[in-house]
């Protein structure tokens, strides 16, 4: 197996100890491919290596030698030279981190030595001494009674009994179990709605078993089971979905004027009405998207765009970006400061000031589990751009202000 964008991401997985058993196999076979492969992989958990690594990439501009690590270590090469071998090593270490930084940052925070990792992860520019928090699991459950009920990441209890479908919350899900009430054939339609607030995210399990993650300030309306022809959901916001296939019920997904319609696949649609544009990203199986009368069947790796004007368009998508936020990151791309402080505002819950015009773009990639600081910090050291926090308030200056 090569190292390919697959490996960082099992690496991350076995960090955090969410990897499958396939998973793992997979890992284990790569890593007893060859000596190189056995190095890197345990220079990726040397935690005390990455702590001085991470010091030293605040300090300076790594980028000539990550873009060039694994080219320049010939894995076949036997060398006694001991020195060769430590830089090695640290080259190893320093791909590694930005590989797998989201992973590597909260490995070390929770290690043993937590207080001097601290020192490297932790801002103390006064810029940022009123800090932000970042978000967490929770959102609000509106029954089909109207009432409703704050939800957390805590806890495994029966919360509600819809019309014969079992709601219950274990942990930081919402999990509805509808056997019981599809077996009663004078069922009639009864929904709930999940929303999530500015600074919160949840995850639930429909009915059908499919799965739903949705980001901050996004909702979902379903029904409490699936019965009739179709399994039909609308949603707001952002939200990602793996659904249960079922050949004889397609599964549909309003988001505004757009339509998705699956039988059982990955994908994630990003509806936020302040972006410029509505976009479907797939990742595994077979969608349609149908929006003012156009339809197009997406393949993995692509995504549908509707402006604001309905435009529609299609286009090869980095999937990676389009789901960092389920998998607790930010990634950015060549984006503008607004699209970036736009997430900003609604995971760290604050307001956007802005005090001049920002023109540079940034990339790169930032866990979301940092308080806002981290972030900005990471922004500042890109250049073009300066913060100042002032309780749930983040004033963007341009660099030279």
């Amino acid at each position: 197996m090569e190292f390919n964008d697959r490996i960082p991401k099992l690496i991350a997985g076995h960090l955090r100890g969410e990897l499958t058993t396939r998973e793992q196999k997979e890992l284990d076979d790569w890593i007893n491919e060859k000596e190189a492969n056995k190095l890197f992989f345990a220079e990726c958990t040397n935690e005390k290596l990455l702590a001085e690594e991470l010091r030293q990439f605040n300090k300076k501009d790594r980028t000539p030698i990550l873009n060039n690590t694994l080219q320049s270590i010939d894995p076949e090469t036997k060398t006694t030279n001991r020195s060769r071998l430590v830089q090695i090593k640290r080259y190893m270490a320093a791909a590694c981190l930005v590989l797998i930084v989201a992973t590597v940052i909260y490995v070390l925070n929770r290690n043993s030595n937590r207080k001097e990792v601290a020192k490297t992860t932790i801002n103390t520019n006064d810029s940022y001494k009123n800090d932000v928090a970042p978000g967490s699991d929770k959102a609000i459950l509106t029954l089909a009674n109207g009432s409703t009920i704050e939800l957390s990441n805590t806890g495994n209890k029966k919360i509600a009994d819809e019309n014969g479908t079992t709601v219950s919350q274990q942990g930081a899900q919402l999990v509805y179990d509808a056997s019981q009430a599809l077996s009663n054939r004078q069922l009639k339609f009864s929904y709930n709605v999940l929303t999530t607030p500015r600074g919160g995210q949840y995850h639930v399990v429909l009915p059908d078993g499919s799965r739903v993650w949705l980001n901050a300030v996004s909702s979902i309306r379903y029904p409490t089971a699936f019965i009739g022809k179709e399994r039909n959901v609308e949603i707001t916001g952002e939200a990602y979905f793996e659904v249960t296939k079922d050949a004889s019920k397609p599964f549909k997904v309003v988001a505004g004027e757009v339509r998705v319609e699956v039988l059982g696949t990955h994908f994630n649609i990003n509806s936020f009405p302040d972006e410029s544009e509505m976009q479907t990203t797939l990742l595994e199986g077979t969608v349609k998207v149908n929006t003012q009368g156009l339809t197009h069947v997406l393949n993995p790796g692509q995504a549908a765009l509707v402006d604001q004007n309905g435009k529609f368009n299609i286009r090869e998508v980095d999937t990676e970006q389009a789901v960092a936020w389920k998998n607790n990151s930010f990634h950015f791309r060549d984006n503008d400061i607004e699209t970036i402080m736009r997430q900003l505002a609604r995971w760290y819950d604050v307001e956007i000031i802005y005090k001049g015009i920002v023109t540079k773009r940034y990339t790169g990639i930032v866990s979301r589990t940092v308080p806002v600081s981290d972030i900005l910090n990471f922004l500042e050291r890109s250049g073009g751009v300066r913060f100042i926090t002032e309780g749930n308030k983040v004033i963007v200056y341009t660099h030279d202000k």
